[in-house]
């Protein structure tokens, strides 16, 4: 997985490499919808300290296959409307992730949390002996009408399970 140019000069720090998965996933994921060639990707935080909410400020005004990308930070109990990406971050208030993908099907979810994607999540990014991994909810994504790159699929920690 290729980094993000703003990050190479700053020393690689896990909230980095974090920002760094979630830019490729959004490189190689498309939406359910049709979206206007220049229409904003809205990449909102859940649950973010102030240090992810800064490694995620790299991300303001990138742009993925046309679309800008605009980071919000989400205060505790703060809807997710508008949202078409949201970040959760492993503790605060808990999120019912199958709740949210009801409400919204064409949000897409990644968290940091062990069990996110066994809690509904789409994409569970996890920390391991010091490497970033990710798994992937496959048949929520299915569900969902997202179309993800088959070799970033094959990237995956339970790519040997998907179907």
């Amino acid at each position: 997985m290729c980094c993000l140019p703003a990050l190479a000069d700053k020393p690689l720090t896990l909230e980095r490499l974090k920002v760094a998965y979630v830019f490729n996933f959004l490189k190689f994921t498309q939406w359910p919808q049709d979206r206007r060639p220049d229409s904003p990707l809205h990449l909102c935080l859940g649950n973010a300290d102030d240090d992810l909410h800064t490694a995620f400020t790299a991300l303001e005004g990138k742009q993925v296959d046309g679309h800008p990308i605009y980071l919000h930070r989400l205060g505790p109990k703060q809807a997710t409307t508008g949202c078409h990406i949201y970040y959760l971050r492993q503790g605060g208030i808990p999120v019912n992730l199958s709740q949210l993908r009801t409400a919204q099907p064409d949000l897409l979810t990644i968290g940091d949390s062990d069990s996110f994607v066994a809690d509904g999540g789409h994409i569970g990014l996890k920390a391991r002996a010091g490497h970033l991994q990710f798994e992937v909810n496959f048949p929520s994504l299915k569900q969902a009408q997202f179309q993800i790159s088959a070799q970033l699929l094959k990237l995956a920690l339970n790519a040997r399970t998907l179907s």
